[in-house]
């Protein structure tokens, strides 16, 4: 009798194991997938090759890669960070990690949306009315890829819905500011992530923490480099003739004086361009320079003193061009020796910096400019 029911009660038992095996397997794999806690954009040089959080000053010539750097957790308890290079600096300190590009988790993978932090608008009049003109919001780099190591630099985009207006800002200079989110997926294409973590946003781009590339770039003899960091930055011109007036409309919205956004590589404006052009400093005032007389322009072009200006003897890179408000900074002479409209400038006004010549810089109607030199 005893035999007649065991043997019923042991095939049910084996059937029970056997089906709840895959079930426990499963549970017992779940419990031991990481989780994702954190996510910080970290960047390298090829100079300076420890990936690094926070804002990176790049000099002219060096390559720059930004990535991911994610806070994990393992087997229910172990944290780890995980990072594609061989030595990852966070909050001040070297940082033991795994070295990879690729989520540690077999059949699963993780999946960035990269954005870019820009102004929500490219320039114009500041003042307290327009004050709010100056405020930063992500925008979606698709050019960035989706993996964990971005594809490439991104591309300025609060401009897409712009034409160009002439002149070119230099694709190895700029200020950009970065936002990540990413997503733990099984497939690329599943809509719902399983997991996901963001890196700093937008509120908090004061925070030195926030990941922030600024790009030098060598415009030649008579120009600071650190001018090239100002590139892709909104040109506001603020209301008012000196300092002070800025800092009635800035220190009230940000806590911050007007020059102090231009150091954070916040906002440009003609002028504070021309300074850092010529001085590296953003407080220079214009009653440093020292002024090298009037310019008229007219059927015979531009004339100083009845004759026109030579390049090296007159005039040379980094002089100043001025239009009441609006400050040029010369470049370079394109061939004949003679300052005119086809030479090049480098100039903002009510939008981002761009190189351009002087034609494309001055109004039609233009007939005077004041020449301006600084003598440290």
């Amino acid at each position: 009798m005893d035999s007649d029911w065991k043997l019923p009660v042991l095939i049910f038992a084996l059937l029970a194991v056997l089906i709840a095996a895959p079930f426990v397997f499963r549970q017992v794999r779940e419990s031991r997938r990481p989780i994702l806690l954190e996510a910080r954009v970290v960047t390298a040089t090829s100079t300076d090759p420890v990936l690094r959080e926070g804002r990176r000053h790049v000099p002219p010539g060096d390559s720059v890669r930004a990535a991911l750097a994610l806070r994990i957790e393992r087997n229910g308890s172990d944290e780890l960070w995980l990072a594609p290079g061989e030595a990852l600096f966070l909050d001040g300190a070297l940082v033991d990690h795994l070295n990879t590009d690729q989520w540690p988790d077999e059949g699963r993978s993780a999946r960035v949306f990269w954005f870019t932090v820009e102004s929500t608008n490219l320039g114009g009049e500041l003042n307290l009315s327009t004050i709010d003109h100056l405020r930063y919001r992500s925008f979606l780099a698709p050019e960035m890829g989706r993996d964990l190591v971005a594809a490439r630099l991104p591309e300025a985009h609060n401009d897409d819905f712009l034409g160009t207006e002439g002149g070119t800002a230099p694709a190895t200079a700029g200020t950009f500011r970065i936002y990540a989110r990413v997503e733990i997926v099984e497939n690329a294409d599943d809509v719902e992530a399983l997991q996901s973590a963001v890196t700093l946003d937008a509120d908090r781009i004061f925070d030195p923490a926030f990941p922030t590339i600024s790009r030098a770039v060598d415009l030649g003899p008579g120009v600071d480099s650190t001018s090239g960091e100002l590139f892709h930055l909104p040109g506001f011109e603020p209301e008012g003739s000196s300092p002070e007036d800025w800092n009635r409309i800035t220190v009230p919205a940000f806590g911050a004086e007007f020059t102090e956004l231009v150091d954070e590589r916040l906002v440009t404006s003609s002028w504070t361009l021309a300074a850092v052009a010529v001085s590296g400093q953003a407080d220079l005032l214009p009653s440093d320079l020292v002024q090298y007389g009037d310019i008229m322009i007219g059927p015979q072009g531009l004339r100083s003193g009845g004759r026109p200006l030579e390049w090296q003897r007159d005039v040379r890179p980094g002089d100043l061009l001025r239009d009441r408000r609006h400050w040029m900074v010369l470049l370079d002479d394109q061939g004949n020796g003679i300052l005119d409209p086809a030479d090049t400038v480098l100039h903002c006004w009510g939008r981002p910096p761009v190189i351009t010549t002087l034609l494309m810089a001055t109004p039609e109607d233009l007939t005077e400019l004041e020449l301006y030199r600084h003598a440290p």
